[in-house]
């Protein structure tokens, strides 16, 4: 199957049923699935994120996004403990997956505003300069390229001046690539594309106000040396008045 025979809708509907019906397979697979690269670069950012910030107290007026947050482990319940965020949205495609996640991390966050988004990241809307960090793993790669662009651009719009992302996109330049049985499940469709590594620094170049702090092609792991993924941490520098128009 090719990308041109598949709609940015149809794709979005299809991983968002896979998903869903995957899920306990998926967190199960996650599981055991090494972390340490992921809060290895969680622990850069916040390290950035605090050397950088002024605060009157820990948590105030801070404020995080995870785009693709899945059940909520490891990123997103770091967020929550890290005692650095004062609000904090969580958004996932899977609405199982979400639910999941805020079933088993609302009750700690009593001093958090969480706001919990089901739905595709690139339809969310927030005002101008309103997280002081994004991230999103392994998620921006799900959404067609062209899209994958286009949300660079709203994630330059959403973050404060001086904010942070932490993004990673895929090692190969691919319009679509698609594995019709994920983790061996019948329902397992899933869709990734991606401009390559090669290209990402020049892409985050020419979006306005943003510049890349890190930019790393690193494999998941020892044993899984030829999966890697190009690691990103960006900042906003400038500032930028309109959204990008989402098109396709």
């Amino acid at each position: 199957m090719k990308m041109a025979d598949l709609s940015s809708a149809e794709i979005k509907a299809r991983l968002e049923r896979s998903y869903d019906a995957i899920a306990t397979t998926y967190n199960a697979w996650a599981v055991n699935h090494p972390n340490s690269l992921r809060l290895s670069y969680l622990g850069r950012l916040l390290s950035l994120f605090q050397e950088n910030a002024t605060y009157e107290s820990p948590t105030k007026n801070k404020s995080a996004l995870e785009l693709g947050c899945g059940n909520g482990y490891p990123i997103l319940q770091r967020l929550f403990s890290s005692g650095l965020f004062s609000s904090i949205v969580a958004n996932d495609l899977s609405s199982v997956q979400l639910n999941s996640a805020r079933s088993e991390l609302e009750s700690d966050s009593s001093t958090i505003q969480a706001d919990w988004r089901h739905g595709d990241m690139a339809s969310l809307s927030f005002n101008p300069c309103s997280f002081d960090i994004i991230i999103g793993l392994y998620t921006l790669i799900h959404l067609p390229r062209l899209e994958q662009l286009l949300m660079l651009e709203k994630i330059g719009l959403w973050l404060k001046t001086g904010g942070l992302a932490l993004l990673n996109f895929s090692k190969e330049d691919t319009e679509a690539d698609i594995i019709e049985k994920w983790l061996g499940r019948e329902e397992g469709w899933i869709f990734w594309s991606g401009y390559g590594a090669d290209n990402i620094p020049s892409l985050i170049q020419k979006v306005e106000g943003l510049e890349m702090v890190v930019g790393e092609l690193r494999p998941e792991d020892e044993s899984s040396a030829n999966v890697e993924f190009f690691w990103v941490i960006i900042r906003r520098v400038g500032t930028k008045a309109t959204l990008p128009t989402m098109t396709g």
